[in-house]
């Protein structure tokens, strides 16, 4: 491999690391709205969203949190 061929392979690896986090800061926060649209529609408010695992928890009366959803189980 000549070192032309290292160069633009390692720009193609940086631009794609970077498009993941623009796809990230574009994505969560629509997340994290639609977790807020769900706990309001279930008469809750919304406690807290985890954008990794893709879950979220509603805030019960009592001040306890449910879980409404998760669709990347956190591993043990």
């Amino acid at each position: 491999m000549t070192n032309r061929n290292v160069f633009i392979a390692l720009i193609i690896l940086s631009l794609a690391m970077l498009a993941c986090g623009v796809v990230r800061k574009v994505a969560e926060p629509i997340d994290e709205a639609g977790c807020k649209i769900d706990c309001r529609r279930a008469g809750l408010e919304m406690s807290r969203y985890v954008y990794e695992r893709h879950a979220c928890w509603c805030m019960l009366p009592d001040g306890s949190e449910v879980l409404a959803y998760e669709f990347f189980e956190e591993r043990r």
